[in-house]
Parts: C-alpha cells; sequence; structure tokens
C-alpha cells in the first residue's frame, strides 16, 4: 500500500461547531480544528523529541506492550497525529499493517518524514486523510484500533464511537487514551476549551464517556492505566496550553481503556 496520504471521498453533512456548540455546517467545525493542528504539528514533534523520556512516552511504550497486537494484527491509528502511537506499535510489536490517519494532513506530513527516516522498522504503514467521525473503511475491516486522546475534539463523539465499533472485527479490540473529568462539566466551558486546543479542558466524566461506548455497542471498558493531568497541560507532558476560566475545581485524570467489540 502506498504510504502517500489519501483523502477519503465520504465526508459529513453538518457538525457542531466547536466554539459555539451549535449545529453547524461540517466545513465550519473541521476548519477549526484543522487549522489548530495545522498550526502545532511541526512545534508537536520538536517537543515530541525533547521529551521523549518523559511520562508519555513510558507510559504509551507500557500500553503497547500489554497490548494483543501480533504479526497477524490489522491496525488502524484514528487520529494518529505525527504517529506516537503508531511508530511504538511498530517498534514493539510489529504488526501486520497499520493505516496511520489523520484529520490534518499537516501532521501526517510530519508523519511522513518520520517513516522516511526508518521508524516504522520495516512494517508496512499507509497514511490517510481520515475524518474519524466518518471511516471509509469497509465494516468489520480491523483486528485492533487506536485513538490517542483526539476522540475529545471530535464534535461529534457518538457518531465516531460508532464508526469505529463498525470497522472493527467481531471480538476487536478499541486502545482508547482519553481524559475523565471529576464532575459533570459546564457545556460553554467545554466547547471554548475545545475551540482554543485545550484538550483536557474539553473532557467528560467517565459516565458519560461510558455511556457513549455502551450506545455504540462496545462491552464494559477496562482501565488499564490511569494519572492525574493538569488542566493546562498540553499535547505532550510537561507543555502548557491556555485554560479556559470557569471550572477551576474540577480534577482530570488521564486514562487507557480496552473496550472491545461485542
Amino acid at each position: 500500500m502506498s504510504n502517500t496520504p489519501q483523502t477519503p471521498e465520504k465526508q459529513a453533512d453538518h457538525s457542531i461547531d466547536t466554539a459555539t456548540g451549535q449545529e453547524a455546517p461540517a466545513e465550519i467545525s473541521s476548519a477549526r480544528v484543522k487549522k489548530i493542528f495545522t498550526d502545532i504539528a511541526w512545534k508537536y514533534e520538536r517537543f515530541n523529541k525533547l521529551s521523549s523520556f518523559g511520562q508519555y512516552r513510558s507510559w504509551l511504550r507500557t500500553l503497547i506492550d500489554k497490548s494483543p497486537i501480533t504479526s497477524e494484527t490489522l491496525m488502524l491509528d484514528i487520529a494518529g497525529g505525527t504517529g506516537d502511537v503508531t511508530f511504538t506499535a511498530c517498534e514493539r510489536k510489529q504488526p501486520k499493517h497499520i493505516i496511520l490517519s489523520d484529520y490534518t494532513p499537516a501532521m501526517l506530513e510530519v508523519a511522513q518524514s518520520r517513516l522516511d527516516a526508518g521508524e516504522a522498522n520495516g512494517i508496512p504503514v499507509e497514511l490517510a486523510v481520515v475524518d474519524g467521525q466518518d471511516i471509509p473503511y469497509e465494516d468489520g475491516s480491523f483486528d485492533i484500533i487506536t485513538m490517542s486522546y483526539g476522540i475529545r475534539n471530535m464534535p461529534e463523539r457518538e457518531r465516531a464511537l460508532s464508526e469505529m465499533y463498525r470497522v472493527l472485527k467481531p471480538g476487536g479490540l478499541l486502545i482508547l487514551e482519553t481524559i475523565f473529568a471529576d464532575r459533570p462539566r459546564n457545556d460553554e466551558v467545554v466547547e471554548q476549551a475545545r475551540a482554543m486546543g485545550n484538550s483536557v479542558q474539553a473532557a467528560r466524566t467517565q459516565e458519560e464517556n461510558y455511556a457513549w461506548l455502551e450506545a455504540a455497542g462496545f462491552a464494559t471498558p477496562s482501565i488499564e492505566e490511569e494519572y492525574e493531568v493538569e488542566a493546562d497541560r498540553g499535547y505532550k507532558a510537561g507543555s502548557k496550553v491556555a485554560k479556559v476560566e470557569g471550572d477551576d475545581d474540577v480534577k482530570y485524570k488521564a486514562v487507557s481503556l480496552y473496550i472491545r467489540k461485542k
């Protein structure tokens, strides 16, 4: 398969504007998300190199080491960014094939540079521009789907989870890294946080996340790893982002979930 990013033909007709929380044409919300991640793509990768021995890297290696990825695994990495999860899997587990997807082409340009540098270790890796809310693959295509924190940036989370359920094989595994808030959130704060790129403050409660997963058809998740994070934590440990004022007492934890398709 080609390493050249491919853009699927399927697109959503409408979505939720990440700044207002109101229904709007998909291109409005999509443009906001794409701009945020286009702006940070190369900064994200530079910081990643500087923090390669930090908490996130150690946590990610542990997560992949514990996973049931084998040499026969067909894997889809949704909202995979510059490829942290994909290239860690290539290094430590050697799956049969990975599709590294992201909605932002600039992120995949960075991933391509990592491919060119040999970080796939000979594992076939295909790059694809994909909206996780409208996945352009056949039902039951993948053994494992991974998503590292991207679910909080998707205006239609329930739709994204339903799409991941659809393209997983029966009994397949969703490995979802996300953030839980310790109490119900103020919708206005959540939408402002998402619009400015603060993924931690965009988090919802464990109960809400589990309800979305159940509605999509998944079995009860298991929490494999967890640790507390600050509201202004950036995309990597040690980096900071702007914070929305208004719910300073909320506490957050990062979690890794294993969730099976029934």
